[in-house]
């Protein structure tokens, strides 16, 4: 197994950036870092030369999909067996990726193709364990990773820390640039989950994740904030899911009612609020208009 580390930037913390790939580097055959466009790609830059790394620098933000693409296309060039996706915050704890492994190969044996296997994480802001998906006619049910030492069949899995056999790729298709950013990694995994290749994820391989920028209280819950455009991408690209053939019914109902949440909590919660409706609104006119790849204004 040749495994090569692909982490995707855009305008990352250079200290925080330099944990990671330290985090990573001596658990893979080697790291590419595609950087999208920052302002600070020449630091960025410095940090993967200094660790040995392979560094691609688009001159804009491409979005988080075709970064990876770019990193998927090296390593099929040059013959890597699996690849491993990265946040630029996503620190990777000594032996994850050794078990990720043995846990693929383990499964590969028992049920043939993988299409990937991912560690359970640890949300930094909302203080919650990562559970599985899975879906059943009308219900999508989320299992409870707690206390679990075998790795768990789930409809999908975050693509930072994600484990993906190249051969997925040729099966699967690689990801939807159209999407730019936002349920790039659920959309993969419905499509593969349409053909038959299962994914996993192993509670024993657990890392903690960053997500969004802060959260905000609602009740006795945290949800996570991104920055405002975010909302635009989430509501935009869960509508256009939603209305894909591949997607289940049950994943159908959970995105339109997830997309109803966020317009009612972010817009009375959360800052920015008479922006964050404009652009969940334009979202949802571009889903229902099938105007898909970057927002003019990033």
């Amino acid at each position: 197994m040749r495994v090569l580390a692909i982490a995707v930037t855009f305008n990352p913390d250079p200290a925080l950036l330099l944990d990671v790939l330290q985090a990573v580097a001596p658990q893979v055959h080697a790291v590419l870092v595609v950087d999208n466009g920052s302002s600070n790609a020449d630091s960025i830059h410095q940090i993967a030369s200094k660790l040995g790394a392979a560094f691609i620098a688009n001159h804009q933000n491409a979005g988080i999909a075709a970064a990876q693409n770019q990193g998927i296309a090296l390593a099929q060039r040059d013959q890597f067996s699996h690849v491993l996706l990265l946040d630029q915050d996503t620190i990777l704890s000594p032996g994850v990726i050794d078990n990720l492994s043995h846990q693929l190969q383990s499964l590969e044996r028992e049920h043939g193709a993988i299409a990937a296997i991912g560690p359970a994480y640890f949300e930094i802001h909302s203080k919650r364990h990562t559970q599985a998906y899975r879906s059943a006619g009308l219900q999508l049910a989320r299992v409870p990773l707690e206390a679990k030492m075998q790795a768990i069949p789930s409809d999908f899995i975050i693509a930072s820390g994600s484990l993906i056999p190249i051969a997925a790729f040729e099966a699967v298709g690689k990801f939807n640039e159209r999407l730019f950013i936002d349920l790039v990694d659920v959309d993969w995994c419905l499509r593969a989950r349409a053909i038959g290749l299962p994914v996993f994820v192993l509670p024993t391989a657990a890392v903690d994740h960053q997500l969004g920028s802060g959260t905000v209280n609602v009740g006795r819950r945290q949800v996570a904030v991104h920055a405002p455009v975010r909302d635009y991408y989430w509501v935009r690209n869960a509508l256009w899911l939603a209305r894909q053939h591949y997607t289940p019914l049950a994943w159908r109902l959970y995105l339109i009612r997830r997309s109803l949440t966020f317009l009612a909590i972010y817009t009375i919660f959360a800052d920015h609020r008479g922006l964050r409706l404009k652009l969940m609104g334009l979202g949802v006119v571009h889903s229902i208009s099938g105007r898909l790849g970057p927002l003019n204004q990033e």
